[in-house]
């Protein structure tokens, strides 16, 4: 048990580790909605809701305009089109 937990602290602290570097990353650059877009949307949405809204922030002031909360969404919705008709398919929707 102990083994267990030294394990999952050690994988917690390199998880705060990255984000800390992407939230340094983030601010340092120019950074596109598809550079913070989750692996697939069933990914985020066993997010936390604060990390989403922070993943839809790319200037990090704090709060999201609409603007930010569309350009957001329309590029997870680009990443699920993977054929580029401009639907997402149940085979499309299903792969994430």
């Amino acid at each position: 048990m102990f083994e267990w937990r030294s394990m999952r602290a050690a994988a917690m602290g390199l998880m705060a580790a990255l984000v800390a570097s992407l939230a340094f990353t983030a601010q340092a650059s120019d950074v596109t909605p598809e550079d913070m877009m989750p692996a697939s949307y069933d990914a985020m949405m066993k997010m936390k809701p604060m990390d989403v809204m922070n993943m839809m922030d790319p200037d990090k002031n704090g709060y999201v305009t609409k603007d930010e909360f569309m350009k957001f969404h329309e590029a997870m919705f680009d990443k699920m089109d993977k054929d580029k008709d401009g639907k997402a398919s149940r085979q499309e929707w299903s792969r994430h």
